[in-house]
């Protein structure tokens, strides 16, 4: 009578626990700014999505860009937590389900006359019901950290292709630049030996060769320079791909010139579409599980359970037992005192929780920046390319002409000098322009939370 007595309470306080359960604590609503319905950077000519992936994916850096995903250190160690949350996720997962375990015990007692010896062994069954939902609200936050590590693989992954790419095209500008310091130094070393000559002829002064001399030597500086820097930029992109930097990698290609065109879409697409932004998200939602879960810590737990055991003195016969001996209970538990620590855990994950949306925030902001920054740079990098290409087309007819007129006596070397350097100046610009053309088309690419391998793909 006793024991129905018992279980019926159990049950009547069970169901007035669940009757009084609340839902996941919300404070406030989550961030949802208001965001603009267009970019402010005017555009206009950037709308159509013209074919620009295709000209720079060459089929060696493919390649890079394999070798790359598969050995990239820090890669590999996202791709690490992602299973380091499954796991974590597994285990909030488990709390759903009993637990079962295995327990022998041996116990020897008496006085100097008598001695006795019990064995047991049981077999214990605990499970705590979920009434609050604290157990639901560990697994989401759980579930939401494993999502966020999701998200921030993916985003690495797209910033290491985009990264390799960059780097890539780097590389070759590098060699392009070589390629006019060679040439810079070959023509300054025919110079001073023409102007050598014709001093050693009485045809020009001292001070001509001088300036030729220190015209060569100046290149021939410039050129070991250039030559340093194109190993280090091979290096930069050897530890991008995962391996050694011994500056030994052979790039072939050359700097396209990419088309004016990419499809921008709208901003409130790039909070659904850049992995960034969706990782940020996730875990301001895993913050606010953390805070419900937190906040039902100061609420009852209700456990059920069970055993059955069986008691010999012998060892032996314990597992040859009748298990005649089982018991069941439910036990209650609420906090009582504890020096106000479990409300200052709640109010500090709630603090923590508005730290975490304002970093929300902040992150998304400063990915319309990106977007808005490199949107403006692509359409002036267009027009700066042009402008520079016909500098460079009228600096080298400049060039020409001023030594052809200073073998005629018309103008100083002084004058040739300038003229070489106008030249100069513009051919390493237009590789330069090329080269940041492409590096800026891939990020605002990456910023618009595009995806490369996909962009490959749809354009062949």
């Amino acid at each position: 009578m006793n024991r129905h007595f018992n279980l019926l309470a159990v049950t009547t306080a069970l169901v007035f626990l669940m009757a009084c359960s609340s839902a996941s604590y919300v404070d406030d609503p989550l961030v949802k700014p208001q965001l603009p319905l267009s970019w402010h950077t005017d555009a206009k000519s950037l709308k159509d999505n013209q074919t620009w992936v295709t000209p720079i994916a060459t089929e060696q850096l493919f390649e890079l860009i394999s070798i790359g995903l598969n050995r990239n250190q820090q890669l590999i160690q996202l791709a690490l937590d992602v299973e380091v949350k499954k796991q974590q996720r597994n285990i909030s997962d488990s709390n759903f389900w009993p637990e079962l375990s295995l327990a022998a015990n041996s116990r020897r007692s008496g006085d100097n006359d008598t001695q006795s010896t019990i064995n047991n062994l049981s077999l214990d069954l605990s499970y705590e019901l979920d009434i609050w939902g604290k157990l639901s609200d560990s697994a989401r936050a759980s579930k939401l950290n494993l999502l966020t590590a999701q998200a921030n693989y993916q985003q690495a992954r797209d910033s290491l292709v985009a990264d390799v790419i960059i780097a890539y095209y780097k590389v070759v500008a590098s060699q392009e630049l070589v390629k006019l310091f060679e040439r810079r130094t070959e023509n300054a070393q025919l110079n001073f030996e023409i102007i050598e000559s014709g001093y050693l002829q009485g045809l020009n002064t001292a001070l001509d060769v001088y300036l030729t001399q220190n015209e060569f030597h100046s290149e021939n500086s410039n050129l070991l320079s250039q030559r340093s820097q194109l190993n280090k930029d091979i290096r930069t992109l050897e530890r991008l791909l995962g391996g050694y930097p011994a500056g030994a990698l052979v790039i072939d290609a050359a700097l396209p010139l990419l088309p004016q065109g990419i499809k921008i879409g709208v901003p409130s697409e790039l909070v659904k579409r850049k992995p960034q932004l969706q990782a940020a998200w996730y875990q301001l939602l895993a913050q606010d599980a953390l805070v419900a879960y937190t906040q039902k810590q100061r609420y009852p737990s209700l456990r059920l359970g069970g055993d059955i055991s069986s008691v010999s003195s012998d060892i032996g016969n314990l597992l040859n037992g009748d298990y005649s001996s089982w018991s069941v209970f439910a036990g209650i538990t609420a906090p009582i005192f504890n020096a106000g620590r479990l409300k200052s855990q709640t109010e500090q994950q709630k603090l923590i929780l508005k730290q975490q949306e304002q970093q929300y925030l902040s992150t998304l902001f400063s990915a319309f920046e990106v977007v808005e920054n490199n949107l403006d740079l692509d359409a002036s990098l267009q027009q700066q390319y042009r402008a520079t290409l016909k500098a460079q087309d009228n600096a080298l007819q400049a060039e020409t002409l001023s030594f052809e007129q200073y073998q005629s006596g018309l103008v100083s070397y002084t004058t040739v000098l300038d003229a070489q350097n106008r030249a100069f100046v513009a051919q390493s610009s237009v590789i330069s322009l090329k080269n940041q053309i492409i590096a800026n088309r891939i990020g605002l690419h990456l910023a618009l939370g595009g995806d490369l391998d996909a962009s490959v793909t749809e354009e062949e």
